[in-house]
């Protein structure tokens, strides 16, 4: 674990702490705004804007680079640094950052929205790398990239070439620019109050060129899979306290909404009754703390040299992460839905109590 990030570590997936601890803070940021303002749509807008982060693929980002080539094209003869003249230079620069900056987000945008139509399973399996990559490897040390994994230097010509008076002007406009990236990037961070789940399903384990006893060493000791295990215990122990409450404080509901700040995290405590997604979280926390046992317990198999049969095992895995993909959306999608229902004004329908209609 690293204490902050940079572009190779966020490329490996390294966990920074700094990124952890920013990620928090956009959590309370968030939670703040809404007990002021007493709505919930400061979360609801950034639970709207995160899939072009959590859609994207290998596929998209080619894509995306391959287009925003040929649409820069035109943005390149505008910011062409072979113009003379101070203004003529400055404008140039200018125009190029802010022209660049549209093409990107343009590019990136259809092409994630494009291929996750065209490849919709593996959107879908590429959410929680991409969650964890921002939320868990990427802070504010890592600079935000227009067009990620660009490989030229196409993105450069907009400021290379010029004076350093040139580029002070500059960054007067190129800071308006850089703040909405940026904020993009807080407000995926502070959505994790309700994507939080992906963290049981973001993991490198499971690849198929690594071997069994790699993958139950990266179970065992992986900055992801200990993450996972924090988050867990946390998560139980919390269940477990409200459970304690609930039976010994006969009118613990209307205790916890004796204060304004507790009275609006009512929607995601449920004073009244346990819902069945709190349920479902507590599952998979108990299946990642008894991952991490059975992996240790398996490669005490390997020291011991009797190593386990490896197909029960990788079946076992398999089975786990399955389930686990299954529990997670089930409660993302039921904190999203309670969420959005309770933002002001939006007057939805109320969740119904039942899995089954028996």
């Amino acid at each position: 674990m690293r204490i902050a990030s940079n572009k190779d570590s966020v490329t490996r997936g390294e966990v920074s702490i700094l990124a952890v601890v920013e990620t928090l803070f956009a959590i309370s940021l968030v939670f703040y705004l809404s007990i002021h303002f007493n709505t919930l749509r400061w979360l609801v807008v950034s639970i709207c804007v995160t899939p072009l982060l959590l859609l994207r693929t290998e596929e998209s980002t080619r894509l995306g680079i391959r287009w925003f080539d040929r649409w820069a094209l035109s943005v390149e003869k505008i910011a062409n640094p072979d113009n003379r003249g101070f203004m003529r230079g400055l404008c140039g620069i200018v125009c190029g950052i802010i022209g660049v900056s549209i093409i990107a987000f343009a590019a990136r945008f259809c092409a994630t929205i494009i291929v996750a139509v065209r490849t919709p399973i593996t959107a879908l399996l590429a959410i929680p790398t991409n969650w964890s990559r921002v939320v868990l490897a990427t802070d504010f040390l890592t600079e935000p990239a227009f067009v990620p994994e660009h490989p030229s230097e196409r993105l450069s010509t907009v400021w290379g070439g010029y004076s350093t008076a040139r580029r002070g002007c500059a960054l007067l406009f190129f800071a308006p620019v850089l703040i909405p990236v940026l904020s993009y990037r807080w407000c995926f961070k502070a959505t994790s109050i309700i994507y939080a789940p992906l963290v049981f399903v973001a993991h490198s384990t499971f690849k198929e060129d690594v071997d069994l006893r790699a993958k139950l060493e990266l179970i065992k000791r992986g900055d992801l899979s200990r993450i996972r295990v924090w988050y867990g215990v946390v998560a139980i122990i919390l269940f477990l306290v409200k459970l304690v409450l609930m039976i010994n404080l006969e009118d613990f509901a209307n205790w916890w909404n004796g204060n304004p700040i507790s009275c609006f995290l009512a929607l995601y405590v449920a004073p009244k009754e346990i819902p069945r997604w709190q349920i479902a979280e507590l599952a998979n926390s108990v299946l990642a703390i008894g991952s991490m046992l059975f992996a240790r317990r398996a490669l005490l198999g390997y020291e011991l040299l009797h190593p386990w049969p490896e197909k029960p095992v990788t079946r076992l895995l398999g089975l786990v992460s399955g389930l686990r993909w299954v529990i997670a959306l089930y409660t993302i999608l039921c904190t999203g839905y309670i969420t959005m229902r309770a933002a002001q004004n939006w007057h939805w329908p109320a969740l119904g109590e039942k899995w089954l209609p028996w």
